[in-house]
């Protein structure tokens, strides 16, 4: 999928998804709720005026906030 494939931020999601010690999911379970992501963001853009950030998307995977930020 392209989303995955091209986009950082869809791709440290899926690796997450695909390779957390709790409860992994399968890799089309991954791509499904990427998916609805994808559409959620999209509403975001869309109806609410938001801008697309991949530092707000990845925020709820702990192993990323949990990494100084670079300056």
């Amino acid at each position: 999928m392209p989303l995955v494939a091209e986009n950082a931020a869809f791709q440290a999601k899926h690796e997450y998804y695909t390779k957390r010690p709790v409860n992994p999911m399968k890799k089309m379970q991954s791509l499904i709720g990427l998916c609805n992501k994808l559409i959620r963001v999209l509403f975001g853009i869309l109806k609410k005026g938001h801008e697309f950030s991949e530092s707000k998307m990845i925020q709820d995977i702990s192993r990323f906030t949990d990494l100084p930020l670079a300056t």
